[in-house]
């Protein structure tokens, strides 16, 4: 649809520019200046003070001119015509626009019988008068005066021409026209520009819209047009302020170049200067505004030569891939930077400007036009590049998944035997992750290349393209690729194809002098020995490269046994999103006692899942696959909301109940968890120190450098933190005693059996005499008997938590079990009574 527009656009431009021609044509057959008859004679009134009765008496001091009249800057210049005396026809004597202030003084026989003041700034212009300047010298047998004081705001030229009252009718209105429409196309591109900007939310071309509408509004001030779309006092204020216009127009140009030619194409230190012009530019729009027009010209020309020299430095910066289009911008911009060259010469006087306005709009159509058509092929470009991503891989140009898939869909469709062979790069992520994106992409496109010329010498036949063509290689994501074989599923073959592919990537990628040997993950999976559709053929070739091969093997074939237990891990993790919406997740409290006081400590929360179809599925096979897939934070802050408010209620029976909390690993540094405890810590008004965070020690091995500083973090806002599973994940003791925690759990596999184990004795009497040394107390997962129960006091443990005290419960029969404990002095009776 924007395609249409603005071919419709620059058609219309065209013919607008091919009207203005016939103007320029027309109007130099009009306008062939004064009558011979007609004298014309002028005085510089230095002094600004003379008036038309000095003028009158000074005839014979004023100087006779044949051409264009020169005005001075700060003089006001007094022009005399002698008219002769017409009884047959109205004569009008006309000029083009002037940037400053005329006045036409009309006489006969001695007598002012006509005034007409033009001063657009002023608000004082009839709409004739601002397109056109005139008087109209009425029939008569008497010759006639004109005294005319121009007082131009920079020096200019003035040029007055007589015509017939006719021709100056049929003149005027051509131009009213003329203007009028190509004015009012101008404004609808720029209209149509800002809402093609907006609705497509991109800034550079409403930067663009911007410039187009200034433009137009500064051609129109200098053209006096403006009077015929605005109001009088808004059209004289854009007279007045058309140098900060202009300025305006300038930083809207370099706008255009950022989002255009610079954000994306050219380092930070290009934006950074390019910023500082823009700001630059405003502050002199600010500065220049009160200055007298003198000044004000002079901002705009040093503004003007350096946003030109900083646009065309950035032009030929250009990458290669984009010069064709800093040429197509260059062209589109050469006829405003003509035209503002020309207005400054005529401005300093330097050139005479006779037809100016004609010019004026003849280029700016042009420059208009140009830009039009860069937009158009702006557009028609980023379409194709669009439809070639919507087939091909941006970064190495092949076929993507979309492809593979049209490909598939045609062997299926014509009932072909196709073998699809999917294989994964293991080591392009960590080329990324230290040598960047582009590293990585060069030394895959290297390899790439190397299997594109096996494959075409070892087996055209076989891979599924037309003979005699290129063998196609697909890019399904960032880093799985994918062939396709035809014929009936061949092992031997699937295996000289795997071993090609693999010795390839096998010898190595070049990183930082060393050569890195690349592994490949292959999986497949044959049509219709493992599927019968497009869509089961791709996943079942996915389900295969996820499984580890066997031995020595280098591929994996699809297996149906693997592909169940995948299944389930698929209906696991995509069930998991809508258990938590459906609070299909429940929290079970398992209470801790203080072992050598017998009195209750609190409860560790543990979460349980129902699945309706699945049953009970246990943390251990949920936990990682929400951490794989995720879902996760989702998970931990349902838990964290959910165990606090519960907490809250559990302190109302003992306030003293302290809660302890498994977070996930892959969750402890997320900073929405402290944003999340601090507010329900604040909301519930709970104590931070009876909330305790749990992490498994293989988490303090994973992350030694930030851990430090993330359990610094929560404990500076009063939570606690503890270490769990401790023993399974062989921490060193100068690590653990650098992390300062509040708690270690000894892990329920060192507990369970002590009675009967003495290495496991020695274990946990030594995690409890080290932790005490350390400043942290101890908690003993598994606590299954009262002999167990005893050992652990005499080994000085501080917690225990266990069967032998209590199974998990939900939390109506923990709050009752907690109401009915913390009655006791000392639980340790009645849980020996209760065991027996």
């Amino acid at each position: 649809m924007w395609l249409s527009v603005i071919r419709v656009i620059a058609v219309l431009l065209t013919a607008i520019a091919v009207l203005i021609l016939e103007s320029v044509a027309q109007s130099n057959e009009l306008s062939e200046g004064l009558p011979a008859q007609m004298s014309v004679k002028v005085y510089n009134d230095a002094t600004n003070q003379l008036g038309l009765a000095e003028i009158r008496q000074m005839s014979g001091n004023m100087t006779s001119v044949e051409q264009a009249i020169r005005l001075q800057r700060g003089i006001a210049t007094w022009v005399r015509v002698d008219i002769p005396a017409n009884p047959n026809h109205e004569q009008v004597i006309y000029t083009q626009p002037v940037q400053g202030v005329l006045k036409f003084y009309l006489e006969r026989s001695g007598k002012l019988i006509q005034y007409t003041l033009i001063a657009p700034t002023k608000e004082l212009a009839s709409s004739a008068q601002a397109v056109l300047p005139h008087v109209k010298v009425p029939r008569g047998i008497q010759p006639a005066q004109l005294y005319i004081q121009a007082q131009g705001a920079y020096p200019q030229w003035l040029s007055l021409v007589a015509v017939h009252e006719a021709e100056f009718v049929q003149l005027l209105s051509h131009k009213v026209f003329l203007f009028g429409v190509e004015t009012g196309s101008i404004y609808f591109v720029a209209f149509f520009l800002t809402l093609m900007a907006v609705s497509q939310f991109r800034p550079g071309l409403l930067a663009l819209a911007g410039y187009v509408l200034l433009v137009a509004i500064i051609s129109g001030a200098e053209s006096g047009v403006n009077v015929l779309f605005f109001p009088r006092p808004l059209s004289g204020a854009m007279a007045t302020y058309s140098s900060q216009l202009f300025l305006l127009s300038l930083a809207c140009v370099l706008c255009f170049f950022h989002y255009f030619a610079v954000e994306k194409r050219l380092n930070e230190q290009h934006r950074y200067y390019l910023w500082r012009l823009l700001w630059s530019l405003l502050l002199v729009v600010c500065i220049s505004a009160p200055l007298h027009t003198g000044y004000q010209l002079l901002f705009q020309v040093m503004a003007g030569l350096v946003v030109t020299a900083y646009v065309s430095y950035l032009l030929c910066m250009q990458p290669a891939q984009y010069q064709y289009e800093a040429r197509l911008l260059a062209l589109a911009f050469a006829p405003a930077l003509t035209l503002v060259v020309i207005l400054m010469l005529g401005q300093l006087g330097v050139i005479e400007l006779s037809q100016y306005f004609l010019l004026n709009h003849a280029l700016l159509t042009g420059h208009v036009l140009l830009l039009a058509y860069y937009v158009y092929w702006h557009e028609r470009q980023k379409k194709l590049l669009l439809l070639q991503y919507a087939n091909h891989d941006k970064e190495t140009g092949l076929p993507n998944r979309h492809m593979l898939q049209k490909a598939l869909d045609g062997l299926q469709s014509t009932h072909q035997h196709h073998t699809l062979v999917m294989f994964r790069p293991k080591v392009l992520s960590v080329i990324r992750l230290n040598m960047g994106w582009d590293y990585a992409a060069m030394q895959l496109k290297s390899l790439l290349k190397k299997v594109q010329t096996q494959l075409d010498t070892y087996g055209r036949v076989t891979v599924a393209a037309e003979p005699n063509s290129r063998t196609e290689i697909y890019r399904l994501d960032d880093s799985l690729f994918a062939i396709v074989l035809r014929g009936k599923l061949e092992l031997s073959q699937v295996e000289q194809y795997a071993c090609l592919l693999a010795s390839i990537f096998e010898e190595g990628i070049s990183f930082k002098g060393e050569l890195l040997v690349d592994q490949l993950e292959i999986g497949v999976a044959s049509n219709p020995v493992h599927a019968h559709t497009t869509e089961a053929l791709m996943q079942r070739a996915l389900q295969a490269i996820s499984t580890r091969p066997l031995g020595a093997q280098k591929w994996q074939l699809f297996d149906h046994n693997d592909s169940l237990s995948l299944e389930r891990r698929i209906k696991v993790a995509s069930s998991l999103k809508y258990a938590v919406a459906q609070n299909q997740f429940s929290l079970y409290f398992q209470p801790q006692v203080k072992l050598q006081q017998g009195e209750v400590f609190g409860a560790e929360v543990l979460l349980r899942w129902h699945h309706p179809e699945l049953g009970v599925i246990p943390p251990d096979e949920f936990i990682p696959i929400a951490e794989s897939s995720g879902m996760i934070p989702e998970i931990t802050d349902w838990v964290v909301e959910q165990a606090l408010f519960a907490q809250a209620q559990l302190c109302r029976v003992y306030p003293q109940h302290v809660l302890s909390l498994n977070v996930s690993g892959k969750d402890i540094g997320r900073k929405e968890l402290a944003v999340q405890l601090i507010t329900l810590i604040s909301q519930l008004n709970l104590a931070p120190s009876q909330l305790m965070l749990e992490i498994t020690e293989s988490v303090t091995l994973a992350n030694e450098v930030d851990l430090n500083e993330i359990i610094d973090g929560f404990k500076r806002l009063g939570v606690k933190m503890a270490i769990d599973d401790f023993g399974t994940g062989y921490s060193s003791l100068a690590y653990l005693s650098q992390l300062g925690v509040d708690e270690i759990k000894i892990d329920k596999s060192f507990v369970m059996n002590i009675t009967s184990s003495a290495t496991n004795q020695t274990i946990c009497k030594a995690t409890c005499d080290m932790a005490h040394n350390l400043g942290s107390q101890v908690v003993a997962e598994g606590v299954e008997s009262v002999h167990c129960y005893q050992m652990l006091q005499a080994f000085g443990c501080d917690i225990g938590q266990g069967f032998y005290i209590s199974r998990p419960l939900p939390f109506e029969e923990y709050s009752s079990w907690l109401t009915e404990f913390i009655t006791f002095d000392d639980i340790t009776q009645h849980l020996a009574s209760e065991s027996n």
